[in-house]
């Protein structure tokens, strides 16, 4: 569950990419990058 909430935050990341839209774009670098820091360490760390 927790890799489909990474792969969709990456999704609207590369929608603002395409939009030029700053602000959408700003927030999601910094959930992407906090969710999939998460999403390793529960992967790794069973």
């Amino acid at each position: 569950m927790y890799s489909a909430f990474t792969a969709g935050v990456a999704g609207w990341l590369v929608y603002g990419l395409l939009l030029n839209a700053w602000p959408i774009v700003i927030a999601n670098v910094i959930t992407v990058a906090l969710a999939s820091t998460i999403l390793v360490m529960k992967l790794r760390y069973r």
